[in-house]
């Protein structure tokens, strides 16, 4: 029970920081319209995406499925936050190259990470959950930051 609290507290936490981000930086994710353009066109911005027409959305299938998911949204940063808190160190490295290819930006990618050790920090999560869960989340971040600086470093080469 404890871990679907964790893995709901940051689905929601990493929803809202992005949207919190989307809106102060006045862009969206792919659309490439500013929120004062969305009042002009109707196209919406991050922070009214229900609003953007259907063909300003990309989408790419899930390897070895049939499902479709939106590229560059924070449903590909989520499974960041969910295998950090259950311990898996390369499982973090790989969701951040995961998001990475999906089309989520190298900013977006940190931000996440940053919630996540945020999140941890939070006494409320280490009396809930107790200290061991908090340290747990350490080489996880730590090796999904070492996989997201590689991606950096590759991309300015």
């Amino acid at each position: 029970m404890k871990t679907l609290f964790v893995i709901v507290f940051v689905a929601g936490t990493l929803s809202f920081v992005s949207s919190v981000s989307a809106q102060t930086r006045g862009t969206t994710d792919n659309a490439g319209v500013t929120a004062s353009d969305a009042k002009n066109t109707g196209k919406g911005c991050a922070a009214c995406a229900q609003k953007a027409s259907a063909d300003s959305v990309s989408t790419r299938l899930v390897p070895g499925t049939n499902e479709t998911m939106l590229v560059g949204r924070v449903e590909n940063l989520m499974p960041i936050g969910v295998v950090a808190v259950l311990g898996c160190e390369t499982c973090a490295g790989e969701a951040v190259t995961w998001a990475l290819q999906q089309g989520s930006s190298t900013e977006d990618v940190e931000r996440a990470l940053q919630t996540v050790a945020a999140m941890q920090k939070l006494d409320c999560f280490k009396q809930q959950f107790g200290p061991e869960a908090a340290a747990r989340l350490e080489k996880p971040l730590a090796a999904a930051r070492k996989v997201l600086q590689q991606a950096i470093d590759h991309a300015g080469k």
